[in-house]
């Protein structure tokens, strides 16, 4: 690689004064419009752009980036096909949810106390997960992705998904009291 570290000289430059904040500036409205293309307007655009930046921010400091535009527009990408995946559960999901709201009888006054006190214990347990953990475990749980699609997602192995998933729900259990 002719003596050049993992980083593209233009990549290097990006990064220096400003910051992640250059790296908005250069390239934020350029995200805005790919993802506007691909979803449609709406809050969503705003909170991928955030989310692309974000993970950008937080990635490894030994992880190199070859090509700046390349990676941020593939993280995109990636958080588009991750939201249409969770778009589609839900959509899926929707008819059982209505069918079991249906069929419950309205909780007492006590009973929505313990359930707010139960999810707010809940909350701080998965806060206390490490973030691959807890992002893993919330994929699985909450968007009803399958261990494959996760492992693809977030390149790891299947493994990894099994074990984080099972560490997770072992701390909650061990954290969340039930009445």
């Amino acid at each position: 690689m002719s003596g050049q570290s993992a980083f593209s000289q233009a990549a290097i430059a990006e990064l220096r004064p400003g910051g992640i904040d250059e790296v908005v500036r250069r390239h934020e409205g350029m995200l805005r419009r790919f993802i506007a293309l691909r979803i449609g307007g709406g809050a969503d655009v705003d909170d991928l752009v955030h989310e692309v930046f974000l993970r950008f921010a937080r990635r490894p400091p030994d992880e190199g980036v070859e090509r700046l535009d390349s990676y941020l527009f593939q993280t995109a990408a990636n958080l588009i096909r991750d939201r249409a995946r969770r778009q589609q559960v839900r959509r899926l999901a929707a008819p059982e949810i209505e069918d079991d709201a249906a069929a419950q009888v309205p909780a007492t006054p006590e009973q929505t106390l313990i359930d707010r006190e139960t999810l707010t214990e809940v909350r701080r347990a998965l806060a206390d997960l490490p973030e691959r953990t807890r992002h893993v475990f919330l994929l699985y749980r909450i968007d009803g992705l399958r261990h494959q699609a996760i492992a693809d997602a977030l390149g790891v192995s299947i493994s990894t998904v099994e074990k984080d998933v099972r560490r997770a729900m072992a701390h909650l259990t061990r954290r969340v009291r039930r009445p």
